[in-house]
């Protein structure tokens, strides 16, 4: 990931979720954040995280090959790609009923919805201006927000959603079995692990490596920081949905 674009995305979701942990101080009687609940079994469930990974990922390679629900072209295959993702992130669902678990444990509450969407929207749009203009780029703003309500774009909402739920079930388990510090360190630590080959193979020099993977290690740590405040991935799905229109991740 190139500097021009990983100092304007840190500084986008610095603004998102620094706005919301201020803005909490006025908003809090209107947000619903229920209790954190707890597991007596915090290996088990930080093993189911193990599973859960390698079943999604697992399914996402069945998707890849055609073998799930097939995606005609016009709005019939836009549907059927919701249910194909809801197939690909269902082992999330199946671990919480067998192990009788809440979904408060991946951060989903439904209560205050209005509230929350309209935070994410407001903030998101935050995000996405910080963004743009990090990057001398202002004047595509209007066409941000036609594609933000883009068919193309919008069908992209649910895995968006889903990729949030995974994250928040991945990151309520560590936390359960490895403690706060290390689960908001550790997901970042794995995806700057994860750009490293990309950035050995383009020259880049150990310097700007290392600086990469403290951005990243950052950007990880703020983001899990706010959601475990917040305990809720709907608003943070918001943004995140409006950034990945803003740096062009559907096209």
């Amino acid at each position: 990931m190139s500097w021009t674009l990983l100092v304007p995305l840190a500084a986008a979701y610095l603004v998102a979720c620094g706005g919301w942990l201020g803005g909490y101080r006025l908003t809090r009687p209107w947000w619903p954040s229920p209790e954190p609940l707890r597991t007596e079994h915090k290996w088990l469930d930080l093993a189911m995280v193990v599973v859960a990974a390698a079943s999604i990922l697992g399914l996402g390679w069945v998707w890849r090959q055609g073998w799930l629900l097939p995606e005609p072209e016009g709005w019939a295959g836009d549907v059927l790609w919701q249910f194909n993702n809801l197939l690909i992130y269902c082992p999330i669902v199946v671990i919480l009923a067998h192990r009788d678990q809440s979904i408060r444990t991946i951060y989903l509450w439904p209560a205050g919805l209005p509230v929350k969407l309209a935070a994410g929207l407001f903030l998101g749009t935050l995000a996405v201006v910080t963004y743009v203009l990090l990057r001398g780029e202002i004047v595509r703003l209007p066409g941000i927000a036609l594609d933000t309500v883009r068919i193309d774009n919008v069908r992209n909402v649910v895995p968006v959603f889903l990729e949030g739920v995974a994250l928040a079930f991945a990151y309520v388990r560590l936390r359960w079995a490895l403690g706060r510090w290390t689960a908001r360190i550790a997901p970042g630590l794995l995806l700057a692990a994860a750009h490293i080959p990309r950035q050995l193979e383009s020259g880049l020099g150990t310097p700007a490596m290392v600086a990469s993977v403290m951005v990243t290690v950052l950007i990880a740590f703020v983001v899990l920081f706010t959601l475990e405040r917040s305990r809720d991935v709907i608003w943070i799905g918001v943004v995140h949905y409006l950034m990945d229109v803003a740096i062009g991740a559907f096209d």
